[in-house]
């Protein structure tokens, strides 16, 4: 995969950004998109409100595969090179676009993300790294001291203190609510949801006439597979390769208590947050937790260490558990746009895909309906797969 990294998308004029562009948009294509979490709702609803007639398929409900267990972070920190950071900024500022579009059912908390660490000389490094990357592309991120940290977050329990940032822009939210809001705002852009399982795409020549499902048959004109881990089966039908690897997470959610948290906390070894709900949702980091199973021992755990940086939240209850299995490409970075034979079908698939669904519905609305590549989604097609 290449990796230079592009100017911003307005630091050039459009036409020559995008010199081939092969047909005007045409209202009411008939376009399907398959999988209804945070990214195939997005991609649904942008379609929808550029005038395409949309049939969003999902096989259980909308939001109920990996958006459900999503710790949704909506950031751009450690997003690298240029252009993922590119890609999950404008992903920040669209979902700021969304909430103006759609109104008070999509809620968001705006209250930055804060990480610190101990006297581990590793682990401060890797603060400043990500400060010294991220500063001069324009990310509202600075170093911080715990002083800083106390005045941010009154009653926390800072522990020992080598280093830390505050990144002023990022948000998080309830991700399952969220998507339902954007399920919602594109059933009203007049989005049709199906409940069905896609079992083959159907294709005609060089071309996708629609898919075939346990409900019967659907035809479009455009198919575009956003089904999570499902989208390497649908997308080999079209002979697109969407590699992807393993990658669980595992969260405690609380019970509901009242407001304590407005920003997204990472101590070392800990990610904290709390939902509109009330609910204080946790884990242990954002990597792959492996072999652990999602226990209520585990998340006994989990919680005393919140309880141990958060004082205010002794007496904290476990609700519930999550396993999440990550849409986690080979290489880390999203599968965007169409393969080499099929020129309308089209797959979305990518870690930091609630970050980033905002930008990709706009971006693949483009792409499906006028017949143009995007240039912010050049780094990352399907094709640096081929063999």
């Amino acid at each position: 995969m290449k990796r230079r990294e592009f100017f911003p998308f307005f630091a050039v004029p459009l036409i020559g950004m995008v010199p081939g562009i092969s047909t005007a948009a045409r209202t009411k294509d008939k376009v399907i998109v398959v999988g209804s979490g945070v990214m195939g709702a997005s991609i649904a609803y942008h379609l929808a409100r550029r005038g395409a007639d949309v049939t969003l398929i999902e096989k259980d409900a909308p939001a109920s595969g990996t958006t459900k267990n999503s710790f949704a972070w909506i950031n751009a920190n450690n997003k690298t090179p240029y252009s993922y950071y590119a890609l999950n900024y404008e992903g920040i500022l669209g979902w700021r676009r969304l909430q103006v579009e759609i109104g008070a059912s999509l809620q968001i908390q705006w209250g930055g993300g804060i990480s610190w660490c101990g006297f581990d000389q590793k682990q401060i490094d890797k603060l400043n790294y990500t400060t010294a990357v991220h500063q001069p592309w324009g990310y509202p991120i600075e170093n911080i001291s715990k002083d800083d940290l106390q005045r941010l977050v009154p009653g926390i329990n800072a522990g020992d203190y080598g280093g830390g940032w505050y990144s002023t822009i990022d948000g998080t939210l309830d991700p399952v609510a969220a998507t339902l809001a954007l399920v919602q705002a594109g059933i009203k852009a007049g989005v049709r949801l199906e409940k069905a399982n896609v079992r083959n795409i159907d294709f005609k020549g060089d071309v996708a006439t629609g898919v075939t499902t346990d409900k019967g048959s659907f035809v479009a004109d455009h198919v575009v597979i956003a089904a999570g881990n499902d989208t390497t089966r649908l997308g080999a039908q079209a002979g697109i390769p969407v590699p992807l690897r393993t990658s669980k997470g595992i969260l405690a959610h609380s019970k509901p208590m009242p407001p304590l948290v407005h920003q997204v906390l990472m101590p070392a070894g800990a990610d904290i947050k709390q939902n509109p709900d009330g609910r204080i949702v946790t884990g242990s980091n954002f990597g792959d937790t492996g072999s652990a199973e999602a226990t209520a021992e585990l998340g006994a755990k989990l919680l005393e260490v919140v309880t141990q940086y958060l004082p205010q939240t002794r007496g904290i209850e476990l609700d519930y558990m999550t396993l999440g299995y990550r849409v986690m490409p080979r290489d880390e970075y999203p599968i965007m746009g169409k393969g080499r034979k099929y020129r309308n079908v089209h797959v979305a698939a990518m870690h930091s895909g609630m970050t980033s669904a905002p930008v990709i519905g706009q971006l693949l609305a483009i792409e499906v309906l006028d017949g143009v590549e995007t240039r912010q989604l050049q780094e990352f097609r399907p094709q640096r797969f081929y063999v």
